[in-house]
């Protein structure tokens, strides 16, 4: 895994000399790919394309890939300034690998001799947890495979949308925007709908409402649901279809009614999955089944509150 290693060598010194500092915090590396974590102040696409070309043009130019050797890491860092270390791990002896004239990092790793040896690199994917950011990238054969499958992608997710490549970024931002758009205006038409569920019947003090809706948004019923059982201590049972999936939702503000225990013993007969509290629970059921699981979830909660 020696031009694994010296790819993100060259990668990094091409982030560092972008950024102006970083710490790498460690790095994994397997045949033709790895991974290398890094603490930086930020990252941006662009940033990593320009860190991408200046890697590449390195690797292209044939470099040599030297070694120092120094009794210790300050020794190190007054001959080579620009040098990456992770402090916390020296002690005594250190090894300095040069990327000729371009990058210095302290490294007990294998490497190429010549960073024409790498072939090409491509960063596959980027993440961040915190102050780190999980940078993943392939080598070589690997490399060049997986970027034309990404551009083939792109090609066809372009025909598909029927927009340029150049215009790709904004066609997508656009779509997700219109997207959110409508899960607002989804939300707040489920909210009205659930808040209109007709009486079914009052069985004492407590009302249980009921109503099968279709289309609605399944967390905004859930929201909406725990408002209502908050207020006036009702219950609720409501059929969900969506997409050819069936769920049943119990709400309950009363405390004879558990509403995670009532869900349980639906699913036991009817075959269904799903969860949730004493106050709300929600599972899915076999469409064939959703009425009949309807009407039995009705039932039980009358006899709950009626003793039948």
């Amino acid at each position: 895994m020696s031009r694994e290693h010296t790819a993100e060598h060259v990668l990094m010194g091409s982030l560092q000399r972008i950024k102006g500092s970083l710490k790498v915090r460690k790095v994994e590396v397997s045949e033709g790919s790895g991974s290398v974590f890094v603490e930086v102040d930020s990252l941006s696409f662009e940033e990593l394309a320009k860190a991408q070309a200046m890697a590449n043009k390195i690797i292209s130019e044939g470099r040599v890939v030297k070694e120092h050797f120094f009794d210790s890491l300050e020794e190190a860092q007054k001959a080579f300034p620009s040098l990456r270390a992770h402090e916390e791990r020296i002690q005594g002896r250190v090894r300095i690998v040069e990327v000729d004239g371009f990058d210095y990092s302290a490294c007990t790793g294998k490497h190429v001799k010549n960073t024409k040896d790498c072939g090409m690199m491509l960063v596959t994917h980027i993440s961040k947890s915190g102050g780190e950011y999980q940078i993943d990238f392939e080598v070589g054969e690997k490399a060049l495979e997986t970027a034309v499958k990404m551009s083939t992608l792109c090609l066809s997710i372009s025909s598909i949308l029927g927009t340029p490549i150049r215009n790709l970024e904004k066609a997508v931002l656009n779509m997700r925007s219109e997207n959110e758009d409508l899960r607002r205006k989804l939300s707040v038409l489920t909210e009205e709908i659930v808040k209109k569920t007709p009486l079914e019947e009052s069985l004492g003090e407590t009302k249980l409402y009921a109503a099968i809706l279709k289309g609605v948004d399944t967390k905004t019923v859930m929201k909406t649901v725990g408002e209502l059982i908050s207020k006036n201590h009702p219950i609720y049972v409501l059929g969900l279809e969506w997409s050819g999936t069936c769920n049943i939702l119990v709400g309950s503000g009363d405390e004879r009614v558990n509403a995670a225990q009532m869900l349980k013993e639906l699913c036991r007969i009817f075959n269904g999955k799903g969860g949730g509290d004493h106050k709300i629970a929600i599972g899915s059921f076999p469409c064939d089944k959703f009425h009949e699981v309807f009407e039995e979830a009705k039932r039980r909660i009358r006899d709950s509150l009626t003793g039948g």
